[in-house]
């Protein structure tokens, strides 16, 4: 079962004037004051002009932070605040083991039901690290042991 719906925000602004190799902090940063989500979109704008989208999903308790996060951390002088129900599907988490390293992963469920699982690649980059091995094939091992090993609340064998 999904749980409730919360009511949250969702901050826009268009930037063109801003350097590109500022983004990633900009994210970090937004990401570390408490948005739930973060993230860039490349447009054009008027006259051809080349910018990005700046999209932040937070939950309204920090939406002063966020948006003054977003005021110091980039070179918008505007943004726009939506008000946004966000609804979550029920996760718990489990474990995959890959050659010796144990690889968590998220288990989604919709009204009981398992609907997603996804594999924490933070995990993945460091086993693949350890093993000596790319993280690709890590992904493809821990992917392929989801079905038979991955189950909500439980450790994989």
């Amino acid at each position: 079962m999904s749980r409730d719906p919360s009511e949250h925000v969702q901050f826009e602004a268009n930037i063109d004037d801003m350097d590109p190799r500022l983004w990633p902090r900009v994210i970090d940063r937004l990401l570390a004051v408490g948005a739930d989500d973060a993230w860039v979109t490349p447009i054009v704008m008027k006259k051809g002009r080349p910018a990005h989208t700046l999209g932040v999903l937070c939950s309204r308790t920090v939406a002063v932070t966020v948006r003054d996060t977003i005021f110091v951390e980039t070179t918008t002088i505007g943004l726009r605040e939506l008000p946004v129900t966000k609804h979550v599907l029920h996760r718990e988490v489990a474990t995959v083991e890959v050659l010796g390293h144990r690889i968590g992963v998220k288990i989604a469920s919709h009204n009981g039901v398992v609907v997603n699982r996804s594999v924490e690649w933070d995990d993945v980059e460091a086993a693949a690290g350890a093993l000596g091995i790319s993280a690709k094939e890590v992904l493809a091992a821990a992917s392929a042991a989801l079905p038979e090993t991955a189950t909500p609340g439980g450790d994989a064998a």
